[in-house]
């Protein structure tokens, strides 16, 4: 049967969530909206939301295989994505084959990757004689990796955010806003909630984490219900998402936590997922949701006041950017994600005491939900859809769509990496972060000359469970530098974690999951940061038992730099210390004969010395010297102890020859520097 050349074929591709399902089908609206003949095809992955989502409308859809890009590069699952991909590739080929489409509109993500890559291959294949535009949309402001490698074979890529373009290739990429399907504008409050029932005088409720849910929000508003069930005319909607994995099932999890409660509230409904959301949300007070770029936009089509609580740690903190940027405006308010220690680990976490008087705080100040609606309405863009529409159709007529007028943006830049933060943080302070010991506890002039210390704060904790630990690395870093006294106990249990690593980190030489290096900084962290306490004492302990040396090292570095006597009569951390003066570690006996100095009994000091004075080994004999300056300066004066006495006869034996380069030698100058002060004056 001969096709009809006046209908243009379309392909719609991308999924997995929601967010990038949703815009596909509002281009699909406008599309039709055009009354001009056009087929669509959605082609998708059966695990992703298209599966559930689109075939609850009348377009037609077909699935290849596919599968997120592994974080690892050198990792079997790289091996498996890629012939998972390489399945997809070839399906897709096929389904191209047979719809022959005009064009793709990809809406990025790992489903779309296998349209996108077989456009190419035919491409290729035919040695161009058949060409498929691909207009690929790009959601966030921080693209993810997939898109940046599908961007590379687009033939136009549509933008909601401008800046996206930084890591997208720039002479591709225009500003198109971001599609929103028409039932988010056509239903009023009113027809809302008289199709849901709602009394007049109810306070609605919508709870959501995107299309999976959200682990932090489920457990969050579960825990909040008792508080939140004492107000009587309150109705809570709560979609806990479909999430249903090795590590977590959202519905069963939710559902385990509500049986421990005893009490919640009247009118609380628990769903999977919300299929007539635009419903629930025109008729809502308030909204508790994700910061996804397509949630935001959703709940600003319809005005509806927020409490967004955004997902740490995304490629480029993309939501927490999209968070703060609505913030800004005045058009929602954010709660962040804790980390906080729990039985499963160091994971994210958001107290329900919290949340429940966020909630009830802005039910009672309707003057405040007002201007969180008026706000999120002003940032709402009702013509993205049609413009992509209009610039999809053009392609598909074999016609390259002029460049697009882009108005000057305010768009802010993606947020710095943590590095970059760390580097800002150092310069404001005025010292590097190597420097943690010889600066001791960070002042409080220091942290006022800090913007945003909250934010520093927060993206600090928020590294802590981040997977790559270099990641958490630069996380340690940012509690230390910004003092973040709170979050104590985030790094004593850095430091005190004893879970395995993974077989392959242990084939390599790791030990723990929390890495030495990331043990080592704690110690630094600990240091900037200044304090004394139980906690500290049980990270000391773990430190100076440390499978690794430098952590051993650094442990001795930090009760040095906390110039306190808080841990002179700790007899458990001076045996700790001296035990280390026979550490099979150069570095280490160094760092604990100068650390036992300042902790030690001047006989036990003078004893664990002694055998040192002629050692091979300068840093030993330097570690020697410094422990005796530590004796010298705790005991000034005119009191001539036996031991002092002692000390200057075993001076007399020292080896003060070393190598250097130095003209001064360092050994012979600290050795000067120690006989001035037994002799009351004040040489350097």
């Amino acid at each position: 049967m001969e096709r009809d050349k006046t209908v243009r074929r379309i392909v719609l591709t991308g999924g997995g969530s929601t967010g990038h399902v949703s815009p596909m089908l509002a281009v699909a609206d406008a599309l039709r909206e055009r009354n001009e003949p056009v087929e669509l095809l959605y082609v998708g992955v059966k695990q992703g939301m298209e599966a559930v989502v689109v075939p609850r409308t009348d377009i037609p859809i077909r699935y290849a295989p596919s599968t997120g890009l592994p974080a690892s590069k050198l990792s079997p699952g790289m091996a498996r994505w890629m012939f998972t991909l390489l399945r997809g590739i070839l399906k897709a080929m096929f389904i191209l084959l047979r719809f022959r489409p005009h064009a793709i509109l990809a809406a990025g993500g790992f489903a779309s990757a296998p349209s996108v890559f077989a456009a190419t291959a035919w491409r290729i294949l035919t040695l161009g004689i058949w060409r498929i535009p691909v207009y690929l949309h790009e959601q966030n402001a921080i693209p993810g990796r997939m898109n940046q490698l599908a961007g590379r074979f687009a033939t136009r890529i549509g933008l909601a955010h401008a800046a996206a373009a930084a890591t997208l290739p720039p002479s591709l990429c225009e500003t198109v806003g971001y599609p929103v399907r028409g039932g988010f504008r056509q239903v009023s409050r009113e027809q809302a909630r008289q199709q849901l029932g709602l009394p007049e005088d109810a306070h609605y409720v919508v709870v959501f984490g995107g299309s999976q849910g959200a682990r932090t929000i489920n457990r969050a508003l579960v825990d909040a219900l008792p508080r939140l069930a004492e107000r009587k005319n309150l109705r809570i909607i709560h979609a806990a998402g479909k999430m249903n994995s090795a590590q977590y099932h959202a519905m069963q999890d939710t559902e385990a936590r509500l049986q421990q409660l005893d009490r919640t509230p009247e009118h609380y409904t628990l769903h999977e997922y919300l299929h007539d959301l635009p419903v629930h949300l025109a008729a809502a007070d308030l909204a508790v949701i994700r910061a996804g770029a397509g949630s935001l936009l959703e709940i600003s089509a319809l005005g509806v006041p927020a409490v967004v609580i955004p997902k740490a740690n995304l490629p480029g903190d993309s939501q927490v950017a999209n968070a703060r940027e609505w913030a800004a405006k005045g058009a929602v308010e954010i709660m962040y994600e804790e980390p906080a220690v729990t039985q499963d680990g160091l994971i994210e976490t958001v107290h329900g005491h919290r949340l429940a008087e966020r909630i009830l705080a802005l039910l009672d100040e309707p003057a405040a939900r007002r201007s969180l609606s008026d706000n999120a309405r002003a940032t709402f863009d009702p013509d993205a859809a049609a413009r992509v529409a209009d610039r999809l159709m053009t392609l598909a007529e074999g016609r390259d769509p002029a460049p697009m007028p882009q108005e000057k943006t305010s768009q802010p830049p993606p947020p710095p990496s943590p590095s970059v933060l760390r580097r800002d943080i150092e310069s404001k302070l005025g010292f590097a972060w190597e420097q943690a010991f010889q600066v001791g506890r960070v002042s409080d002039e220091g942290l006022e000359r800090l913007e945003d210390l909250s934010y520093l704060r927060y993206r600090g904790a928020a590294l802590l469970v981040h997977p790559a630990w270099l990641m958490r690395n630069e996380g340690i870093k940012l509690l230390g530098l910004t003092r973040h006294e709170e979050r104590l106990g985030l790094l004593v249990y850095i430091v005190t974690d004893r879970t395995p690593a993974s077989a392959l980190h242990r084939r390599l030489g790791g030990d723990y999951r929390q890495v030495g290096f990331l043990r080592r900084n704690a110690m630094a962290a600990f240091a900037l940061i200044g304090q004394w306490n139980d906690e500290i004492r049980r990270a000391v302990l773990a430190g100076l038992n440390d499978p690794y040396y430098e952590v051993r090292s650094w442990t001795c570095r930090f009760l040095r730099s906390l110039r306190t006597q808080a841990f002179l009569e700790d007899e458990q951390i001076i045996r700790g210390v001296r035990s280390l003066t026979d550490d099979h570690s150069v570095e280490v006996r160094a760092e604990a004969l100068h650390t036992f100095g300042q902790i030690g009994a001047p006989d036990d000091v003078l004893e664990v010395t002694r055998p040192l004075l002629l050692d091979f080994h300068v840093p030993l004999r330097m570690g020697v010297l410094r422990a005796f300056e530590e004796l010298e300066a705790r005991y000034p004066g005119e009191n001539r102890a036996h031991w002092k006495k002692l000390l200057a006869t075993e001076l007399d034996d020292f080896l003060i020859t070393s190598v250097s380069v130095h003209p001064d030698f360092p050994l012979k100058r600290e050795y000067a520097k120690l006989r001035a002060m037994m002799n009351g004056e004040t040489k350097q």
